[in-house]
C-alpha cells in the first residue's frame, strides 16, 4: 500500500508574489538614483574646488547630462518550431510565435498597464479531461461519507500553482442532483469536493462545454454552473439563461492582459433530446450552429487582447485530428481566434503554430493544440492513460501585439495501484519513481513518456513540473 500525499493550502497568493517582485524593483530603482546623485554631488565638488575654473552647472547645455537607470525587458527566447503538420496539404511552417494583433478598434483610447518591466506577460497552464469514474467515487470515499479528491492531485499541485492562470476541462457535472446517487461513466456526477482539491491545488478556471455537461439534464448543468461559480471559479461554456448566452462576454484580466474566452462542444449525447428546448436555443453552445465572429467581436468589443477558443470536438480515441477538428480550427481562427486549446479524444495530439487565411484573404498564425489528453480518469486503453500540463507565456510586444512563447509541456501518468489513483509527472520520475510504485507502473510511465514524445515531437520544452 503506497502512501497517500497530501498538500496544505499554499500561503502566498499570486498577488502578492507580484507585489514582492514589485517592492524589488522599486529598491533596485532607489540604490540606483542614490547612486546617480552621489556622483553628481562629487562632480559639483569637484568643480567647486577648481577655483570655479569651468564654473558650470552639470546637465546644463555643454555638459553630459547624467544617465537615468531603466528597467529593460528582458529578452524572450523564441518559440519552439513545430515540424509536424496537421492540414492535408503541407504549408510553410512560420519561424516566428504566433503574431496576436488586437483590432484597431479595440486599441483605441485603451489605457495600457504595464508590468515590472514595462510590457505584460501572463503565464498560461491547461490541463485536460478532468472525469471521475465510479472506482474514483469509492477512492475518495472516506469513512464518515465524504469524498476527498486530493491525493488524485496532490502529486501535481505545484505544477498546476505555477502559472498566472490554469484551466482545465471539467468533464462531469458537479453537486447532488435530487435523490440520485453520485456516478461515473455513462452519466457523471461528482461531489463538490472535486471543485475543494481543484482550487486548494491551484486550478483557476474551467471550461464546461463537453459532452457530458447534460449528463444530470439541463437543470444539472445549471446546478453545476451555480456550485463553480460559488468555488471562486472562472468559467465558460455553459449558459443559464438567454441573457447570459446573447450578451455575456468572458473576461479574464491577467496581469493586465484581458484574455477574452470561447468555448464549445460538437455534442451532448443525446441528453438534449430529454431536455427543455432551451438547451439547444441557448444553454449548450453547440459549435455545429455557433456563430464564431459574433461571439468573438462581442469579446473584442469588452475589451479582449487575446482570443482563447476552447473546443470539445472530433472522435475519441484518435491521437491525430480529424477533418472535422481542422474544419473548426480553420473557422475559428478566421474568426479571430488567437489561440485554441482543445479536447475531448482523451488522447495527446499533436500541437503547433498554424497559418490560416481569414475572410479577408490575410494569413494569421495561431498557436493550437487538438486534445491535451486525460488529466483525471479510469480509463485503461493504451494512450488513455496520459496526458500534459500545457505551458505557455502571452508576451506583450513592443508594438503592443502579443505574442505566444516559450511553449511546453507537463508529461503526466495516471498511476492506478491498489484501489487508489494519483496523477504524476513522468518527467520527474523517470529515474526515481515514486514511493510504492510497483514495476508494472513504473514500466508503463516511462512507456508513456516515450509515447507523447512520439505524438507531440522534440520541438517543445519537456518539463518536470
Amino acid at each position: 500500500m503506497r502512501d497517500r500525499v497530501y498538500v496544505s493550502k499554499s500561503q502566498s497568493s499570486r498577488q502578492a508574489r507580484r507585489i514582492r517582485q514589485q517592492q524589488r524593483n522599486q529598491l533596485k530603482l532607489i540604490v540606483a538614483a542614490a547612486f546617480v546623485l552621489m556622483i553628481v554631488v562629487a562632480l559639483i565638488v569637484a568643480l567647486a574646488t577648481r577655483g570655479g575654473k569651468d564654473n558650470v552647472v552639470p546637465g546644463s547645455p555643454g555638459n553630459t547630462p547624467a544617465v537615468q537607470q531603466s528597467v529593460q525587458p528582458e529578452a524572450s527566447p523564441s518559440a519552439p518550431v513545430a515540424t509536424q503538420e496537421l492540414t492535408p496539404e503541407p504549408s510553410p511552417t512560420p519561424t516566428l510565435a504566433p503574431l496576436i494583433t488586437p483590432e484597431p478598434a479595440n486599441t483605441a483610447g485603451t489605457q495600457q498597464i504595464a508590468s515590472a518591466n514595462g510590457l505584460r506577460s501572463a503565464r498560461i497552464r491547461m490541463i485536460g479531461d478532468i472525469m471521475v469514474s465510479t472506482a474514483q467515487l469509492e477512492a475518495a470515499k472516506q469513512f464518515d461519507g465524504s469524498y476527498d479528491f486530493l491525493p488524485e492531485i496532490a502529486y501535481v499541485a505545484d505544477s498546476l500553482r505555477d502559472s498566472d492562470l490554469t484551466i482545465g476541462n471539467l468533464e462531469t457535472t458537479i453537486g447532488k442532483y435530487k435523490d440520485m446517487k453520485y456516478s461515473g461513466y455513462p452519466m457523471f456526477n461528482t461531489p463538490e469536493s472535486l471543485l475543494d482539491a481543484l482550487k486548494e491545488c491551484g486550478v483557476d478556471f474551467l471550461t464546461l462545454a463537453n459532452n457530458h455537461m447534460l449528463d444530470r439534464y439541463f437543470d444539472g448543468m445549471k446546478n453545476t454552473v451555480n456550485v463553480v461559480e460559488s468555488y471562486g471559479f472562472g468559467f465558460v461554456g455553459a449558459y443559464r439563461t438567454r441573457q447570459e448566452r446573447e450578451t455575456g462576454a468572458c473576461i479574464q484580466e491577467v496581469n493586465g492582459i484581458k484574455l477574452g474566452f470561447v468555448a464549445y462542444t460538437h455534442s451532448t449525447n443525446t441528453m438534449e433530446t430529454a431536455c427543455s428546448p432551451d438547451v439547444k436555443e441557448y444553454g449548450v453552445p453547440y459549435i455545429q450552429k455557433a456563430d464564431f465572429k459574433g461571439d468573438i467581436q462581442r469579446l473584442k468589443d469588452a475589451g479582449a487582447d487575446v482570443i482563447i477558443a476552447l473546443p470539445h470536438w472530433g472522435d475519441e480515441y484518435i491521437q491525430q485530428p480529424d477533418g472535422n477538428q481542422l474544419y473548426y480550427a480553420g473557422k475559428l481562427a478566421s474568426a479571430g481566434a488567437d489561440i485554441i486549446l482543445g479536447s475531448h479524444s482523451h488522447m495527446v495530439q499533436p500541437m503547433e503554430y498554424k497559418v490560416f487565411t481569414d475572410a479577408n484573404g490575410v494569413g494569421r498564425e495561431v498557436f493550437a493544440i487538438f486534445s491535451m489528453g486525460n488529466f483525471i480518469s479510469d480509463m485503461t486503453k493504451k494512450y488513455t492513460d496520459s496526458g500534459i500540463i500545457l505551458d505557455f507565456t502571452i508576451q506583450e510586444q513592443a508594438d503592443g501585439t502579443f505574442r505566444v512563447e516559450n511553449v511546453g509541456y507537463v508529461p503526466l501518468y495516471m498511476w492506478k495501484q491498489d484501489g487508489q489513483y494519483s496523477v504524476v509527472s513522468s518527467a520527474q520520475y523517470l529515474n526515481s519513481r515514486p514511493t510504492g510504485m510497483d514495476d508494472a507502473n513504473y514500466n508503463r510511465m516511462v512507456e508513456t513518456y516515450s509515447e507523447l514524445q512520439q505524438v507531440l515531437g522534440t520541438n517543445w520544452r519537456v518539463l518536470e513540473k
